[in-house]
């Protein structure tokens, strides 16, 4: 009986090669113009953060809850319409055409992502203070929520790149961040005021309180990418800040005006 040789191929194998991505967004020392932004908005920062009803409740007295109907109820204008403000300054990226603008590309795109869930969390907190969805979406904004929506909107869309991230990104995201922390904890006390305080009902607090002191910093990376320094934008880029903030306040002190 002849033998039979068998041959066995071993296959080959290419090196592994890296797969391609921009680099993510990383923090990095602040240029002067963008110091001088921070110094400049930082009083009108702080009165966004801490309008009444949040500083209260964070310190545990709990205004009546039906300031905090009032408050989410006319808000959710801009909960819903935050990924559209998101998608008008994505419109204006590039890819690999100039600096760092793959990595904004992609980081607002992750964003995008994140927020996908963040009307029905909304929606699953009003509910649990007392108000149904129908009601939630007869809701007629007030003049100062209409004008805040309104200054977001125009701003992502016909501002510069910059203009729009910091007007929704840094601003409203950064002070969300702020406030939601600080309040996450103390609002599960109105609980004995008859809200039901549950997973579902935390899920827009916790998730505020747990990521938006990211994303402003890596806001601030974008500007520094995309402001040329030299010209009017750096001007321009804390105006828009500046008066998301103002009109943060002023839409909050007329949602609590009695």
């Amino acid at each position: 009986m002849s033998s039979t040789s068998l041959e066995v191929n071993v296959p080959s194998f290419e090196p592994l090669v890296r797969r391609y991505g921009p680099p993510p967004l990383k923090p990095s020392p602040h240029p002067r113009w963008l110091e001088s932004m921070l110094e400049s908005t930082r009083a009108d920062w702080n009165a966004a953060c801490w309008p009444p009803l949040f500083r209260d409740t964070a310190e545990g007295r709990r205004p009546p809850l039906g300031y905090w109907r009032r408050v989410l109820s006319q808000f959710f204008l801009i909960v819903e319409s935050f990924p559209k403000y998101m998608g008008l300054s994505l419109a204006k990226t590039t890819y690999g055409r100039h600096e760092g603008d793959a990595s904004i590309r992609r980081w607002l795109l992750q964003n995008l992502g994140v927020e996908a869930k963040h009307a029905e969390w909304f929606i699953d907190w009003v509910r649990a203070i007392g108000m149904e969805p129908d009601s939630l979406f007869s809701v007629r904004p007030l003049p100062e929520i209409q004008a805040l929506h309104a200054h977001l909107r125009d701003t992502c869309a016909r501002g510069t790149l910059a203009e729009g991230i910091a007007a929704s990104n840094w601003a409203i995201e950064g002070i969300t961040g702020v406030w939601t922390k600080e309040v996450v904890e103390p609002f599960r006390g109105y609980a004995s005021d008859g809200a039901r305080i549950d997973a579902s009902a935390m899920m827009w607090l916790k998730a505020h309180a747990r990521y938006d002191d990211l994303h402003p910093v890596e806001a601030l990376e974008i500007l520094k990418l995309s402001v040329d320094s030299e010209s009017t934008e750096p001007a321009r880029v804390a105006a828009a800040a500046r008066k998301s903030l103002r009109l943060y306040s002023a839409a909050i002190r007329a949602c609590c005006a009695d």
